[in-house]
């Protein structure tokens, strides 16, 4: 076989932009292995990416996806204890390992960093190649499906509240658009954290979800004054910590019911990147803003270990083929989903 099936991004603009063709086969290099995908989770970033860059080019034709799961089937010289036959999920984030940031461990914000599915080629097609520096093993109790739901929100999500939120036991942690996927999974770790959790989404049927995954309180954000409603819950106190991967349509929201010394701790901004900020209630209130940029290795490690042991569930909303891939894309961009939309590939 010398060629595979990929949906690859011609051209910025509509979901007809992604067609699926035949491409040649991806070989591993030195350090690589080649994966046959089984399942590979849609995020916003797709979306984003396919609409057209904000951050700097975007090379093109690209193969999209980031939330890789399947089975290594070759593997490149100088790669040491991976096999063919090995069922692995796939750290997304390339850091060049070399510079300051990255001696110190601050990973994420590595200024040569490249993402699986937004600078190379993704998870969307049969076969993809990656490090395999970046291969986690697949626990045998979850499924491809569950784990490609994982990586990119674990990852994140872990980051925001744990690494620098540092949320605390007892802590009031407010999670808007709680149906999205770093949301979703996010309400699980802070219930994981001992967190009070306060969360915001769109229809009943996802505010009973919110509820189900360990929300204490769920408003509507569609209600004028779900503001004023958090404020009644915390009894006018605030909540400590608001983490936002939203945008800047909700920050004013967000840093409005921030308790004194609470914290947004954000990251995304499909939601728009810019707004009016009034800089006294910042420093008024004593309010910290810390940006999250993805998540590390390690973050991902233990949300796979809480998923294998039942403590966190990946949430997944919706499993197409790889031949639905603008229904998937559709589902997101209408927020027509609680949780992942995983493509199953196989």
């Amino acid at each position: 076989m010398t060629t595979m099936t990929a949906a690859v991004l011609q051209y910025h603009g509509d979901r007809d932009a992604v067609k699926l063709i035949s491409v040649p086969l991806p070989q591993p290099k030195p350090g690589e292995v080649r994966i046959k995908v089984e399942a590979c989770a849609l995020n916003w970033l797709d979306v984003g990416i396919r609409r057209g860059p904000k951050f700097g080019a975007i090379p093109l034709p690209l193969i999209t996806g980031s939330d890789i799961a399947g089975v290594i089937d070759a593997v490149g010289d100088q790669v040491e204890g991976w096999a063919a036959g090995d069922a692995v999920l796939v750290y997304p984030l390339i850091t060049c390992s070399v510079c300051e940031l990255c001696r110190s461990g601050s990973l994420t914000v590595c200024p040569d960093h490249k993402i699986i599915g937004e600078h190379i080629n993704g998870g969307l097609a049969e076969y993809v190649t990656v490090p395999a520096a970046n291969l986690i093993r697949k626990p045998d109790s979850l499924s491809f499906e569950a784990v490609a739901a994982l990586p990119v929100v674990g990852m994140t999500a872990w980051h925001m509240l744990i690494t620098l939120g540092q949320l605390r036991v007892g802590e009031t942690v407010l999670i808007p658009g709680a149906g999205g996927g770093v949301a979703s999974i996010s309400v699980q770790i802070a219930r994981h954290a001992g967190a009070h959790i306060l969360a915001t989404t769109s229809s009943p049927e996802k505010m009973q979800k919110a509820h189900d995954l360990g929300a204490e309180v769920v408003v509507d954000y569609r209600d004028p004054t779900w503001t004023a409603q958090i404020l009644d819950a915390t009894a006018q106190r605030g909540v400590d910590m608001v983490q936002n991967n939203v945008g800047a349509s909700t920050w004013a929201d967000s840093l409005a019911v921030l308790a004194r010394n609470g914290r947004l701790v954000v990251c995304g901004s499909h939601a728009g990147t810019n707004f009016d900020l009034s800089i006294p209630q910042i420093y008024h209130r004593q309010l910290r803003i810390i940006g999250a940029n993805g998540g590390t290795y390690p973050g991902l490690v233990t949300v796979l270990k809480l998923a294998e042991s039942g403590v966190v569930q990946p949430v997944v909303d919706t499993v197409l083929p790889l031949s639905e891939i603008h229904e998937g894309h559709r589902l997101l961009e209408e927020r027509d989903h609680f949780g992942k939309v995983v493509i199953r590939i196989a």
